[in-house]
Formats: C-alpha cells, sequence, structure tokens
C-alpha cells in the first residue's frame, strides 16, 4: 500500500501558479482588446467627423456663390434648400392584359414617384384616385412583349411620368411629379 501512496504524489502548489499566469494572460489580453476597439471607434468617428465638416463647408461655398449670383443679377442652378421625397404607390398595380399573342395575362407594377418638396406629397396623396385610374388604363393596355425588354421598359416609363403629369395638370393644376420608378414588373 505504500508504493501505491507515492504514486499519488500531487503538486498542489504548483498548478496554483499556472491558473495565475494564465489569468493574467486573459487580462492583458482583454485589456489590449478593449483598447484596440476603442481606438478603433474613436478613429472611425474622427474620420465621418471630418466629412460633415467638408460637406458643411461646401454647402456654405455654394451659399455664398449663390448670393454672388443674385448680387450680379445671374441666373444660378444651386438648390434653394428643398429636398426631394418619395412616395409609394400601393398598392401595387394589378391588371388584366388582353394580349392573344403571348401567354402572359396579367401584369403587376409596384412603383414610387419623386417630387421636389415633401408638400408635393399631399398633392398626390390627395389626387390619388385620378392617379391609379389612369394609371390602370395605361397599364391594362399594355401588351407584355411590348415592355419585356429594357428599351420596352424605358419606354413605359417615360409614357408612365407623362401620364402622371398630365393627370395632375389636370385635377390640381401642377404637375409637381418629376420621375416614377418601377420596383417590380411581374407578368403572369
Amino acid at each position: 500500500m505504500a508504493n501505491v501512496d507515492e504514486d499519488l504524489d500531487l503538486d498542489v502548489g504548483s498548478g496554483g501558479k499556472k491558473s495565475g499566469g494564465k489569468m493574467k494572460s486573459i487580462i492583458i489580453f482583454s485589456v489590449i482588446g478593449l483598447l484596440l476597439i476603442g481606438l478603433s471607434v474613436t478613429l472611425t468617428l474622427v474620420l465621418l467627423g471630418g466629412d460633415k465638416e467638408e460637406t458643411a463647408g461646401a454647402d456654405k461655398q455654394a451659399q455664398d456663390a449663390a448670393t454672388t449670383a443674385e448680387g450680379k443679377g445671374e441666373e444660378t442652378a444651386v438648390a434653394s434648400g428643398d429636398s426631394v421625397a418619395y412616395m409609394d404607390l400601393s398598392p401595387a398595380f394589378v391588371v388584366n392584359l388582353d394580349s392573344k399573342e403571348s401567354d402572359i395575362r396579367y401584369l403587376q407594377i409596384n412603383m414610387s414617384v419623386m417630387v421636389n418638396q415633401e408638400a408635393d406629397l399631399e398633392t398626390v396623396k390627395t389626387h390619388m384616385p385620378v392617379l391609379r385610374h389612369h394609371l390602370n388604363m395605361l397599364f391594362s393596355s399594355l401588351d407584355f412583349n411590348d415592355i419585356s425588354d429594357r428599351e420596352g421598359k424605358n419606354k413605359l416609363t417615360d409614357e408612365t411620368l407623362k401620364v402622371v403629369r398630365d393627370a395632375l395638370q389636370e385635377a390640381a393644376g401642377k404637375p409637381v411629379v418629376k420621375a416614377v420608378f418601377f420596383n417590380s414588373i411581374v407578368g403572369q
């Protein structure tokens, strides 16, 4: 039995030193990691903050140029502070197609309009029934083969913009929509 006890000689004292060394390493690497993350965030904020100052400086220069041009009586193309706004025409337009040459019988178009001012969105909302009527008439008269390629879609974009602007001119007295965008065109 004495031989068995000698074989079970355990180093209790040396195990404590090794775990303490491991714990110090973990703490050191954690502190270094946190410092690197902090440095990265600080550097990112400094770099992004510099872009805002440059943009503000460019805006100030544009305003100064506009003021100078106005003082001289010249016309300028500098924006007057209006921002564009977009609106989805929801729900999507779904129309039956009357095409004997194509197997496509239904057309779904999801689209948005762009206006120059936020206030113009109210005009579009107010006259939405008129717009939807004219657009349904346009889309239902289409042949899917005519809009299946890029050139056809570009032509449809132009026709749609003309219909929207004409309908708003008739209903509201001003064509406030500047552009139309098709988010999806699906034929089935």
